[in-house]
């Protein structure tokens, strides 16, 4: 029988901004551990970098920037390999872009997002966590 723990312990071992983590999880590797954290959060420091824009009489909130899609493949990357390793049938990230946040709620079959946050002034963002 082949011993797969090593396997195990790495192949969900990605490098993620911030990762919200269970009590008494914290990963015991220096990077990120998808499969036992909650909620990743991801920032992005310019407005060119959100992946989702507001809707202004478009089929779509996807960005169609260059790097907007970059982020959104970045975030669809990280969810997969979280959904993947976990029993969970969805999954909540945060993409902090400048100051605005956006709360991603995915599940297998796509994601529902919410508008910009002005997390300086709506308190959203905050409540979010404290429900969580």
């Amino acid at each position: 029988m082949k011993n797969c723990s090593k396997i195990n312990s790495t192949v969900f071992n990605v490098k993620l901004d911030v990762c919200v983590y269970p009590d008494g999880h914290e990963p015991s590797l220096p990077n990120s551990d998808v499969s036992t954290t909650e909620v990743i959060i991801e920032f992005k420091w310019s407005y060119s970098h959100d992946a989702f824009c507001e809707p202004s009489g478009v089929d779509s909130v996807v960005s169609q920037m260059e790097k907007g899609m970059d982020t959104l493949g970045q975030r669809m990357s990280h969810t997969a390999a979280q959904l993947g390793s976990q029993f969970h049938t969805h999954a909540f990230s945060v993409l902090i872009v400048h100051d605005c946040a956006r709360i991603i709620r995915w599940d297998r079959e796509g994601a529902i997002i919410t508008g910009a946050i002005d997390y300086n002034n709506e308190p959203y963002l905050a409540d979010f966590f404290h429900h969580y």
